[in-house]
């Protein structure tokens, strides 16, 4: 099931990413400003798994266990870690090093999203292979296939902007400095709250079981449209953000 995952997600992604490329003008990155990212995004994958046996690690040491806080704690938590704040941080540093590679090749704001969003894809691959094992699993993971894709469009659009307000004098980029981080992994830690780490599902009560249910299907459902929504508003801004030049 995590193979028929992993290949859905390849084409879906790599069909979007693609026609993403194509609508940066005046001429398409290239092949290697293309791929590379990807292949980082595949590396921050086993990353945010580091980050999360590290985070682990502190929490238990400093004496906190699941069992002392309510469920809508622990599904907060168990988010935050295994998802909000660990995965989008591997996918930041991996963002910042394609950022360095590429350096002189960046042209314009929308070619930063270009990168966040192949970081994304990279980085949905292998979790597909891994959480996509069953069909439970599979149908969440198609519900908010892009998700990793959009989160790094938002991360690079805000980074982008505060680039481009640095070069250009107009204003302070500390904002979108802060964006960049805390749109991705409060939007990721809100979607696993209520879906991947719902702890209600796995409460022994099943008007419990229930409840949670009916929470992730309302988050799911929410996150398939905005999923959409943005999608569809980075390729209408892509001209505007193809014009902000960063070189």
């Amino acid at each position: 099931m995590g193979i028929i995952a992993f290949f859905i997600s390849l084409i879906v992604l790599g069909i979007l990413y693609r026609r993403m490329i194509a609508r940066d003008v005046p001429e398409p990155i290239g092949r290697m400003q293309a791929v590379v990212p990807v292949l980082l995004g595949v590396v921050s994958a086993p990353l945010s798994f580091i980050f999360t046996l590290t985070c682990g690690y502190f929490l238990s040491t400093n004496g906190y266990t699941h069992a002392d806080h309510s469920l809508i704690t622990q599904s907060v938590v168990s988010a935050l870690l295994f998802a909000g704040l660990t995965e989008e941080l591997a996918k930041f540093l991996m963002i910042l090093a394609s950022f360095a590679i590429f350096s002189r090749t960046v042209r314009n704001v929308y070619e930063y999203t270009l990168i966040g969003a192949a970081v994304g894809m990279g980085f949905t691959l292998p979790e597909e292979i891994l959480y996509g094992s069953d069909l439970l699993g599979l149908l969440f993971r198609i519900d908010f296939i892009a998700g990793h894709m959009i989160f790094g469009i938002l991360m690079t659009y805000f980074l982008g902007m505060a680039k481009y307000k640095k070069l250009t004098a107009q204003g302070s980029p500390t904002r979108e400095y802060i964006l960049a981080l805390l749109v991705p992994m409060l939007m990721h830690t809100l979607y696993d709250t209520f879906t991947a780490n719902n702890k209600f599902l796995t409460n022994t009560d099943e008007e419990i079981q229930m409840i949670g249910a009916g929470m992730g299907i309302v988050v799911a459902l929410a996150a398939f449209v905005i999923q959409i929504v943005i999608l569809v508003k980075h390729k209408k801004n892509a001209e505007k953000l193809c014009s902000l030049r960063l070189s």
